[in-house]
């Protein structure tokens, strides 16, 4: 009786139907539409078609919110796919073509606004080719080339006035011969030789006017010793709280030096987004409250005029007054 009534029932079953969504075959495997759902919630998170387990034709995924994050069309019978990302707003945020999960091929990105920002070529998921960047306005950030995931000759950056801002060559990946930063105005600001991608020699930093500020002796990427030139320089204690300050003047001190105690207080201090940079908003920590412990002038590198020294509180602990760095007066 229960073959008689259950045979011609089980016979009479329907297979898998292919238009339906979520269907698997007796294999396992994904066949016909699909649509994935977001964890615990009835938004969508992709649609698109399966045959034999794999994609095919276009998929569309959403984000929690609804909005169309990523289109990907499939190419047929290949593991390569052609995608676009989008802002939230809608605009098309990156473009390229993938080769089963990594990025192939020529891939160009777009700010919110529409604006090309940055193009890069991959193969099979590694950098290869000239990657070039952006300023809003279209201008070039930078440049560069990478063969099979190393830098790999000329690398540029630029100032949004198109000024050449630093020049260099890599060789597998390490910057090799000279290297220069440049003013906005075209001046040199900083040059020195990279030897198997270590400072090598003399490195020269120069003032905005030309004048070499300080000049710095390195051998095998080690700093060896320091020779000032022009300029104001910093010195810090080990936490990076200001130390000394001395003004330098053809190699020589010349005019005012500050020295302070290690006090004060470390307080974030918001910054600013830069809409030409692209940078966004963000913090940086200022010392605030830091007291000066001693203050002098020098003049042709010695001391000249009065010297004052303060304790941590502020008050005044020694005053004495030089010519030509010999002690004239002692007033307290």
């Amino acid at each position: 009786l229960c073959t008689a009534l259950c045979g011609p029932m089980a016979m009479g079953q329907p297979g898998p139907d292919a238009s339906a969504p979520n269907v698997v075959d007796d294999q396992g495997r994904k066949q016909g539409p699909w649509v994935r759902l977001w964890y615990q919630s009835d938004k969508v998170r992709y649609t698109g078609q399966f045959k034999d387990d794999r994609p095919v034709g276009r998929f569309n995924h959403y984000a929690t919110d609804g909005k169309l994050e990523s289109v990907v069309d499939h190419y047929a019978d290949s593991d390569a796919a052609h995608a676009r990302h989008f802002h939230p707003n809608g605009r098309l945020m990156a473009e390229g073509r993938y080769d089963g999960q990594r990025k192939d091929s020529t891939w160009n990105y777009f700010d919110p606004e529409g604006r090309l920002r940055r193009v890069e070529n991959f193969h099979l998921g590694t950098e290869h080719g000239d990657w070039t960047a952006y300023y809003p306005d279209g201008a070039v950030v930078e440049r560069k080339h990478y063969e099979n995931g190393r830098l790999e000759g000329r690398f540029e950056q630029f100032h949004p006035n198109g000024q050449l801002q630093m020049e260099a060559r890599y060789e597998n990946g390490e910057p090799e011969g000279t290297m220069t930063w440049y003013y906005p105005d075209g001046k040199k600001e900083i040059q020195g030789d990279m030897v198997n991608g270590q400072r090598e020699g003399a490195w020269i930093y120069y003032n905005p006017d030309g004048t070499i500020q300080i000049q710095v002796l390195y051998q095998r990427g080690e700093y060896v010793k320091d020779k000032k030139e022009n300029g104001t320089f910093k010195e810090h204690y080990d936490d990076e709280r200001l130390k000394s300050e001395t003004t330098y003047k053809r190699g020589m001190k010349e005019g005012p030096h500050s020295e302070y105690h290690p006090d004060g207080e470390w307080v974030r201090r918001p910054v600013p987004e830069d809409p030409v940079c692209g940078t966004p908003a963000d913090e940086e920590m200022v010392l605030e409250g830091q007291t000066l412990k001693l203050e002098c002038t020098y003049r042709n590198d010695r001391l000249h005029g009065t010297l004052k020294e303060y304790d941590a509180e502020g008050r005044l602990v020694r005053q004495e007054e030089y010519i030509e760095g010999e002690l004239v007066k002692k007033v307290r």
